[in-house]
């Protein structure tokens, strides 16, 4: 057994099922969880920023690939796997703090402590990981060709590569980005979002007609967009045009005469701003919306729940010494007696917390303790669904959904005022972590399967992992709170929050939510559902601020046109793939210059040029030094050429 563990694997070669590998030793223990520390800061400013966030594996990958090059590293591959694997959990649960938490900042609510702020991300971590361990094989091996998974066989590409070019490719797009976006945020050299009211034209479209455009020029979004590509980004981006081109304009001509409150003043909404608009009422759309996409999820993955519930009572009842010596490595998970163990205890220590700190009775505790049990296992499913066939997952959607059922629920029972809101957000941060990581870390027991490394060692180290980034998380909220807040002008946008805040705020002080348009919303997505069009990605353009999404789109046409410039289907797989290591240095460096910035900012550093990014002139400069942008990446990603000796990428994966 001594000589098989010293077996080695060169870079870029799957390992054996029949082999035993060091995967795990210290140098992938310090270099995963640094990277893990490192995308915990980057992607929490990210997140609050467009509502979205960004998986770790790119930059990670080849960040690891090229530092075993230079440190020529004889067993590179197997520490590649676990190195990226333990790094992305720092973005796997970055949603339940940055998707929730910011909502008591939104309410005014600041009496929270850093223990209790971080107590139900760190929980709904650790339960995330174990309900990703029960349903592993489910997803991974039985339905191995039914699930494409995206993001996983994207990272397994990534690190069969084994080009070295390729780090030195990212950090140098990495490097323009941080320059890029610093220069943005700090000092203001050029107009970060270009919006159509900058010109006479399109004020004269505002006033006159209710219509705008606007677009944010940051590199990490452009990176962003190029991921998504043309499909999902089109739908999303179609999304933002049905609120801000159709509902808005239709507001504004039927119930112009109608009274809203602007900033403490009663005004008509004739004369109230089109973010005003939007923000008190075309949101709620899109709001309903993503509840109702959750719902039609659940619905189609009901047969998953029963078939999984099986296989856990079966692992339950054999010996686990008999099940573990009957496998193979590539298939032995956390013992099935100790991952059960870990999700009672879990569910526990949240009840005791909650009991403790929120709680007004036995029953309340015992009715959210059912709450988070059947919507973390039931969601689990269907954010795991998601995430294995298009990459993403809508846990703000499926929170959302959760908060209107707790505050009904727990609402009878006489729950109200700030103690019910501060217990059902507490509630929600605590499923929306558990669902970030549940859905995102499959994603990696699938590279796991993929490339032949231990899913327990995987498992194992992910919760140390988990626990790590959701410490690290509620440092960065407090950070970004503290350099532009969640309030007023110049705030971060922090729209899942901010939604979140709107919905449970009136459902716990005895008003009534805005139901009409998240009835309205619901109907939406169920006819987006008839016709086959995604209802979530629709959803999440339709209540995201459009400068947000149509990067997205921009990214996407040029992902589109980088991977249909030939006939020649293996050479636009390479110039896609060099695309998306371009993309990915954008959207990690662009990430840190924006924290830097933030960091700046709180330490007094001020040489924004507030008066000339208001002038036309910057926003004129803000267009051109955006499409050179938009060249660099189109320009590089078409250089890659394709050699007799190259083969596709996805047929070495998957194979």
């Amino acid at each position: 057994m001594s000589e098989q563990k010293s077996n080695v694997t060169p870079m870029g070669t799957p390992m054996s099922p029949d082999k035993e590998y060091q995967e795990i030793n210290s140098y992938v223990v310090f270099w995963g969880l640094f990277y893990a520390a490192i995308f915990a800061l980057a992607v929490g400013y990210l997140c609050l920023k467009i509502g979205q966030t960004v998986d770790a594996f790119a930059p990670v990958s080849v960040m690891a690939m090229g530092m075993a090059v230079m440190l020529k590293r004889k067993n590179a591959f197997p520490e590649n796997v676990h190195i990226q694997a333990i790094a992305s959990a720092g973005t796997n649960g970055l949603g339940g703090a940055m998707f929730i938490l910011p909502a008591f900042y939104i309410l005014g609510n600041n009496s929270l402590s850093y223990f209790q702020m971080a107590v139900p991300i760190i929980l709904g971590g650790l339960l995330g990981v174990l309900i990703a361990a029960i349903f592993r094989r489910y997803f991974c091996e039985e339905m191995h060709h039914a699930y494409p998974f995206p993001a996983g066989r994207a990272a397994a590409e990534v690190l069969t590569s084994g080009e070295g070019s390729k780090a030195k490719l990212m950090l140098f797009s990495g490097a323009i980005a941080l320059i890029y976006d610093f220069i943005l945020s700090s000092l203001g050299w050029w107009q970060e979002v270009i919006s159509s009211t900058a010109f006479s034209w399109g004020q004269q479209l505002a006033d006159k007609a209710k219509l705008t455009f606007s677009l944010d020029n940051e590199s990490a979004l452009l990176g962003i967009g190029f991921f998504t590509g043309l499909r999902y980004a089109a739908i999303i981006t179609a999304g933002s045009f049905f609120s801000w081109f159709v509902c808005i304009p239709v507001i504004y001509f039927l119930a112009g005469d109608h009274h809203m409150l602007v900033k403490g003043q009663d005004i008509l909404l004739a004369n109230a701003p089109i973010s005003a608009v939007f923000r008190e009422y075309v949101r709620h759309i899109g709001i309903g919306m993503l509840a109702m996409a959750g719902i039609i999820g659940l619905l189609s993955m009901s047969n998953v729940v029963g078939n999984v519930a099986k296989t856990v009572v079966s692992g339950l009842l054999k010996r686990n010494s008999e099940t573990q010596q009957a496998l193979q490595r590539t298939q032995k998970d956390i013992p099935m007696p100790l991952i059960v163990s870990g999700i009672v205890l879990v569910i526990l220590l949240f009840t005791m917390f909650f009991h403790t700190f929120f709680s007004q009775s036995i029953l309340q505790t015992v009715l959210a303790l059912v709450i988070v049990v059947v919507f973390s296992f039931l969601f689990s499913v269907v954010g795991i669904s998601s995430i294995a066939f298009t990459g993403t997952e809508p846990v703000s959607g499926m929170t959302i959904f959760m908060i209107i059922v707790s505050a009904l629920i727990l609402g009878s029972t006489g729950m109200h005022g700030d103690v019910g809101i501060t217990a059902i957000l507490m509630m929600s941060a605590f499923l929306c972590t558990a669902l970030g990581v549940a859905g995102n870390f499959m994603s990696e027991l699938k590279v796991a399967h993929l490339l032949g490394a231990t899913p327990r060692k995987m498992q194992q180290w992910q919760l140390v992992s988990a626990t790590l980034a959701a410490v690290l998380s509620i440092g960065v909220l407090i950070l970004l709170n503290q350099a532009y807040g969640f309030v007023g002008q110049g705030a971060l946008p922090a729209p899942q929050a901010n939604a979140m805040a709107v919905i449970v705020k009136p459902l716990m002080e005895g008003g009534s939510a805005h139901w009409p348009l998240y009835l309205a919303g619901g109907f939406f997505a169920v006819i987006l559902w008839m016709v086959k069009v995604p209802p979530l990605a629709f959803a999440l353009g339709a209540y995201l601020p459009m400068e947000i999404n149509l990067p997205l789109l921009v990214g996407g046409l040029i992902s589109h046109f980088v991977s249909h410039s030939s006939k020649n289907e293996l050479l636009n797989a390479l110039r896609l793939n060099k695309g998306e290591t371009i993309a990915s240095g954008f959207i990690a460096g662009g990430a840190i210059g924006s924290l830097i910035s933030a960091v700046l900012r709180i330490m007094g550093f001020d040489y924004f040029l507030e008066v000339w990014v208001e002038t036309p002139a910057a926003t004129y400069l803000g267009v051109f030094v955006y499409l050179l942008l938009c060249t660099l990446l189109y320009k590089v990603a078409m250089s890659a050429k394709a050699r007799s000796s190259d083969t596709p990428l996805t047929k070495s994966v998957s194979s």
